[in-house]
């Protein structure tokens, strides 16, 4: 406040305080698909449309493609906000997963969805790409063998070239790694598809005498891979559909992944098609993101969608072999492997809340959801408090906002606990005066109960008891 002369009485309104933290919306849908038919005025193609239960626009995404199944798997679980990207579909299957990708710096596809924030106000926290995610590319390099270390390389001027496969296919790339003048290894960062023999690879730059050989295989899918770029960035988490195929199939399609915000579903499920009155498959991941946000809704964000029975369908793709204490079924091996598959037990459901993730900290996918929306909660909440002058009252504000709330969370069962406080000796006069603050709170997640082990014995000494009974019986007849 600047000081001025008055021989006077004046008021001046300061800043109020923050409010209470609002937790941030934690069950909107982002997906992406194609419709052919839509209407393109309605639906442009790489620009995402905010759907809100809304029957006649639903319909202007038309029969063909996959986008007007995946609103009716998630309808039929119960209405939700769906943010949904219309992509063109291709000639082939290849081309309509690289529409479905898009681009980083263009946003077009799966990238798109990054822009529903600044154009819709709105942030997917649940995505999905139905039809577009259970593929596995065949011939992709899914392998280089460096035979011949070389010499005299430098990391800085080093590349590896692999050769183009034929028209409609995708080139892989890879980069390499350096340690005393050898090449010591080769990250494959896109390993491509659509080759129909092992291409040549070249190693180029200062060195000399390298040699790699590629082999070629089943690949990710590069939809899902597009979809676990984006998952951290908007703190989501993405269903994708496994193979749907055999246990097999699935173990491998679930090690392309290694994310905690990832979860595989595996087989789809069976729909009645009105058209040919008949069952067919489709895929899963719609209907557990459906799931998701009815119980985001319900029950909050810290509950999982496993064990839920999912709606309008006719049982499981393929039958999956399940009894709740058996270590050996298919249903629990596939859940052991980070697999959530669909069992029969009163109803058709959903059974693994694991994520693709290695940390068994994080292993839950219903605990990484309940972190991310307490960060961005209180992100949200805070972003008032930025480019105010320090003072104790900003100070104290923050630490009093983060406590409240997290008391409140823990009060509702979203936490187990969870504290907050300023450490005065990561605060120091110099970052203060840089304008820094670091704030540190703790938090504990509510774990789902995964393994209930009940432990029983045999004890004859009940016969005591029951012989005592008998004897009495007998006396009083």
């Amino acid at each position: 406040m600047t000081v001025q002369y008055l021989h006077g009485v004046e008021t001046i309104e300061l800043d109020s305080p923050s409010g209470p933290v609002e937790t941030v919306k934690s069950n909107v849908i982002g997906l992406v698909g194609t419709a052919p038919d839509a209407d393109p005025d309605i639906f442009p193609l790489n620009t995402p449309v905010a759907v809100f239960a809304d029957a006649l626009k639903a319909g202007q995404l038309k029969s063909e493609g996959t986008l007007l199944d995946g609103i009716d798997a998630i309808f039929s679980q119960k209405s939700a906000v769906v943010v949904v990207t219309r992509v063109a579909e291709g000639v082939s299957q290849e081309e309509t997963w690289s529409n479905a990708v898009g681009s980083p710096t263009g946003k077009t596809g799966v990238w798109s969805l990054l822009k529903a924030r600044p154009t819709l106000k709105v942030i997917p926290k649940l995505l999905v790409a139905p039809g577009m995610t259970s593929g596995r590319p065949t011939n992709g390099v899914k392998n280089l063998v460096i035979a011949d270390q070389g010499s005299a390389y430098v990391l800085a001027t080093t590349t590896i070239t692999i050769e183009a496969p034929p028209a409609g296919g995708r080139q892989a790339t890879a980069v390499p790694q350096v340690v005393g003048g050898k090449l010591t290894g080769a990250i494959i960062t896109d390993p491509g598809y659509g080759y129909t023999a092992a291409p040549a690879v070249t190693v180029a730059g200062a060195g000399a005498g390298a040699t790699v050989t590629a082999t070629l295989g089943h690949v990710a899918n590069p939809v899902g891979v597009a979809l676990a770029s984006i998952v951290d960035r908007l703190r989501a988490v993405a269903f994708l559909d496994g193979p749907g195929t055999d246990y097999a199939d699935a173990v491998e399609y679930r090690n392309d992944y290694g994310s905690q915000r990832i979860s595989i579903v595996d087989p789809g499920v069976l729909s009645w098609d009105t058209e040919n009155s008949i069952y067919v498959t489709k895929p899963a991941s719609a209907y557990a993101a459906g799931i998701q946000a009815r119980i985001d809704e319900e029950k909050g964000f810290w509950y999982s969608f496993s064990n839920e029975v999912i709606q309008n369908i006719g049982g499981p793709a393929r039958p999956v072999d399940f009894m709740p204490n058996d270590r050996d079924c298919e249903a629990n091996m596939l859940n052991a492997a980070q697999i959530t598959t669909i069992i029969h037990d009163d109803g058709f459901r959903f059974w693994g809340l694991r994520g693709a993730g290695q940390d068994p900290l994080w292993a839950q996918l219903s605990v990484r959801r309940t972190a991310d929306m307490v960060y961005e909660s209180l992100e949200r909440a805070e972003r008032s408090r930025l480019d105010k002058p320090f003072s104790y009252q900003l100070l104290s504000g923050i630490e009093g906002d983060v406590n409240s709330y997290l008391r409140l969370l823990r009060a509702r069962g979203a936490l187990i606990g969870g504290k907050c406080w300023i450490d005065p000796t990561v605060n120091t006069p110099q970052t203060f005066a840089a304008g820094e603050l670091t704030v540190d709170f703790d938090l504990e997640p509510p774990a789902c109960l995964e393994h209930l082990q009940f432990r029983a014995r045999r004890n004859p000494q009940y016969y005591t008891d029951f012989i005592e009974q008998f004897s009495r019986a007998i006396t009083n007849a």
